[in-house]
């Protein structure tokens, strides 16, 4: 099939079985070390990545960083100077893929895009508007990490069997939580065939979304279809008004994935009761104005919403 024609249902399968065969051995040399990799760019997601990548090194995060964004205008030269002392990289996806091409590539088909070339052999991967509240990196040191070399999160429900898309990636039905993609940690290393399979989905996003609610059961299914082990953390999402808590294998909250209440900064922001550490992000948000527009102003925050909003990642 031309790498441009449109899958159907009868198509899919055997196009995944024919690219599956085309994987190349794991490229050791292209990759080293431990790093972080975050999507952001534009006026929207650079205010929570500033707030995300301030956090991390406000937690103790040493790892380098890298910030994807789709080509230069979502990350401009102001940008870049802004994140550059806080051991930032900027990588532009639209120069990557003049040499690691993707049939589509421009919203979510980036997270795993980021993951598969960035310079890093273990990522931690996070949405730009994902809160850290401890440090997270002791996930590489757990013992369900080095078992499997993935660490993935539940969303708030159970895939149903009579989803076409079990069948469409001839996966037998296993009542398992869907994925929560606002946070990943994954050995390249180890889970290289299984990383290589999501990008494919995701390149064919105009067929598999509609079926996978975004990217997020991309990585679910290309992990099943190969048999490939992962780490799911079995506490579930706690939820705050805009907001989802995730945990780590003790339970202790590590991430608030901001995903209904993204982080403004020309606008009034939400108030999240029970949102740890939102003083100090307030904070980080009033240094990233300053530095942007000047004298900082006085941050009006609006009250909290009386009613609990669902998900919508």
């Amino acid at each position: 099939m031309p790498r441009g024609a449109r899958l159907t249902k009868r198509t899919a399968f055997g196009a995944a079985t024919r690219f599956m065969e085309t994987i190349a051995p794991y490229p050791a040399r292209r990759f080293c070390g431990q790093g972080v990799v975050i999507c952001a760019g534009g006026p929207r997601y650079f205010p929570c990545a500033w707030i995300c990548i301030n956090m991390l090194r406000y937690l103790g995060v040493k790892l380098p960083i890298e910030m994807w964004s789709l080509n230069s205008r979502e990350t401009d030269a102001q940008m870049r100077r802004l994140v550059a002392p806080l051991g930032v990289r900027c990588v532009n996806a639209a120069v990557v893929r003049k040499r690691k091409p993707a049939r589509i590539l421009r919203g979510w088909e980036l997270k795993p895009y980021s993951i598969l070339h960035s310079r890093f052999q273990e990522v931690l991967f996070l949405d730009a508007d994902n809160v850290p509240v401890a440090d997270p990196t002791s996930l590489f040191r757990s013992k369900q990490y080095r078992q499997s070399g993935a660490i993935f999160w539940p969303c708030y429900k159970t895939l149903p069997p009579e989803y076409a898309i079990w069948k469409i990636c001839r996966v037998p039905f296993q009542k398992e939580a869907e994925f929560e993609t606002g946070q990943i940690v994954v050995d390249k290393s180890r889970c290289w065939k299984a990383l290589n399979l999501t990008m494919h989905l995701n390149e064919n996003s105009d067929f598999y979304y509609p079926h996978t609610a975004g990217d997020r059961e991309t990585f679910h299914m290309a992990w099943r279809m190969l048999g490939q082990d992962y780490a799911m953390v079995s506490t579930p999402i706690e939820t705050l008004d805009g907001a989802a808590c995730q945990h780590d294998f003790s339970g202790r909250r590590l991430f608030q994935h901001r995903h209904m209440e993204k982080w403004k900064l020309n606008e009034p922001n939400q108030l999240v009761p029970g949102f740890k550490l939102e003083d100090r992000c307030f904070e980080y948000l009033d240094e990233l104005y300053g530095k942007w527009h000047g004298p900082v102003r006085h941050r009006r925050k609006s009250a909290p919403r009386s009613t609990t909003a669902h998900y919508a990642f």
